[in-house]
């Protein structure tokens, strides 16, 4: 219900800050889930720039901007600033973060039925700002779980981990990068009035 509510709400703001090759990077700005869109400022050591990404691609245009600007810039005119390569997970924490942001959403409910055969486990109540939440470990796989495979019964193999309220929206989330053991964590938020990906689709991007 939460990858649905995701693509219901479509715009959420989103929040995140990653280690990759011994670079921190900032990421604030937002996903739009119906379009399978994220947008975003970036910031490296003070050094920003805009990001745009989908589930294949990210783009990158020059900004000083703390916040990204709406509509995007540079989409007609001077659309050359726009610089696009692959998005590739398994070769960038950074990446795999922007990735794993974009999954979170379908346009239908899953199965719960089948959900409650995995090993995805309710942790327990937290909350959120002033919102009650429930902390609840992802999945380690789509399968039924196996008491002889190996794998933990009470979610701490887990690789993610979502603080999602009653109503079933996600308000955090955490992802386990690069077999590390330590957690990433992307905050969400409303995001009223946001629009973003008309502009790059219309665009080409």
């Amino acid at each position: 219900m939460m990858r649905f509510r995701n693509f219901d709400a479509g715009v959420r703001a989103v929040e995140l800050s990653v280690a990759d090759a011994g670079q921190d990077y900032a990421v604030s700005g937002w996903v739009d889930y119906a379009a399978h869109l994220g947008y975003a400022t970036i910031d490296a050591r003070g050094e920003r720039s805009l990001i745009a990404w989908s589930a294949d691609a990210i783009s990158s245009h020059p900004s000083a901007d703390p916040t990204p600007p709406l509509p995007p810039p540079g989409l007609d005119a001077d659309a050359a600033e726009w610089t696009t390569s692959d998005l590739v997970p398994d070769a960038s924490r950074l990446h795999a973060a922007l990735s794993v942001v974009l999954s979170l959403t379908s346009d239908r409910p899953d199965n719960p039925l089948l959900l409650q055969q995995t090993d995805a486990r309710w942790l327990r109540e937290e909350t959120v700002g002033d919102v009650a939440v429930d902390v609840i470990a992802g999945p380690t796989s789509d399968t039924p779980y196996d008491p002889e495979s190996g794998t933990a019964d009470d979610g701490s193999d887990a690789v993610l981990r979502y603080w999602i309220d009653g109503s079933g929206l996600l308000h955090r989330a955490e992802v386990r990068l690069g077999g590390s053991g330590e957690w990433t964590a992307v905050e969400f938020d409303e995001a009223p009035g946001v629009a973003f990906a008309d502009a790059f689709l219309g665009a080409g991007r």
